[in-house]
């Protein structure tokens, strides 16, 4: 799906149609690993959903790149979301190209003061985006349907869709699939102080960053966003190579995010349920996309996390 290539007159359509003018340049990016890429004229970033076409991706992305531009975070401009499938039958994304390179590319090369100093501020980055706030927690998207009055609520639909995603699969069996839902449903204190819906970005790390001379250019991929608690963003760090691997990183982002937001007395705690709640969406995603090895990494990840918070049922912040 990455590798997908279209005709060019297809999509000098879609520019014409949106008055972007002609086409003198088309470049395919080797970036990302779902959503295929194309540089227009050095100046247009073209993304387009072809693997979750069911999902509204790119409207999600769009709110939330609104929002982080009217806070001043780096971020694309936004010319065009196109769901009309008019041209292709797929949400059609454009957006301006910033220059730069990822982060963790940059970092191959780049001073240990450089590396610090970008860790710190993309965690001032993050904790600016956690600033931003929604009326209700779920999803961005104007389309979607999963919008909630509480972040637990959220959590247990979440869990649920997610569950029966891998019931219809066959991967997981109805014993499996409640106990995975009840944990959810039967902690009810760990989240009822959450009564405010900060934009999450869901996907946040180096690779997704942008950085020139030493400066972060533009925080990207922002399809999976959502409003909820803000420390959810910090579930998908710990499997990342940068932070387990150079403790003086972690540490400097932390100090960049813990300049502006404090992290909660139960962040330890939370971090299982979150952690349990993106492994069991990969379950599926792993199965379809990704290969046995990494399906069967995942299943072990669930049950490792899902055992993790079983154990931690005794504690006073499960009740």
């Amino acid at each position: 799906m990455k590798s997908m290539r279209f005709d060019t007159l297809t999509i000098q359509a879609i520019f014409e149609k949106h008055s972007l003018g002609r086409i003198e340049r088309i470049e395919y990016s080797d970036r990302g690993i779902v959503n295929p890429c194309v540089f227009i004229n050095d100046h247009y970033v073209v993304r387009v959903n072809v693997r979750d076409v069911e999902l509204p991706k790119f409207d999600n992305e769009q709110q939330a790149l609104l929002m982080m531009k009217s806070e001043g975070i780096p971020v694309p401009d936004v010319y065009v979301y196109d769901n009309s499938h008019e041209h292709l039958p797929y949400e059609i994304l454009i957006t301006s190209k910033i220059p730069g390179i990822d982060i963790w590319k940059a970092s191959e090369a780049a001073t240990d003061e450089s590396k610090i100093k970008m860790a710190y501020e993309s965690g001032v980055l993050l904790a600016k985006i956690h600033g931003i706030w929604r009326d209700k927690f779920g999803e961005l998207a104007l389309s979607s349907s999963n919008q909630y009055d509480s972040w637990q609520q959220y959590l247990i639909e979440g869990i649920e869709q997610r569950t029966n995603r891998c019931l219809k699969l066959g991967i997981l069996n109805p014993e499996e699939a409640e106990r995975y839902v009840f944990v959810f449903k039967r902690v009810t204190g760990l989240f009822s102080e959450i009564s405010t819906a900060s934009l999450v970005h869901n996907d946040y790390h180096f690779a997704n960053m942008l950085c020139a001379d030493g400066e972060i250019t533009a925080i990207l991929d922002m399809e999976w966003s959502i409003a909820g608690d803000p420390e959810f963003d910090f579930k998908g760090l710990h499997s990342r190579d940068v932070f387990t691997d150079a403790p003086e990183i972690q540490q400097a982002f932390m100090a960049g995010y813990s300049s502006l937001r404090k992290l909660s007395p139960l962040f330890a705690i939370k971090q299982l349920y979150y952690q349990l709640f993106e492994t069991v969406e990969l379950l599926s995603v792993s199965y379809l996309h990704w290969g046995e090895e990494s399906y069967q990494g995942y299943k072990a990840s669930a049950k490792f996390w899902l055992e993790q918070i079983e154990a931690a049922w005794s504690t006073r912040y499960q009740n």
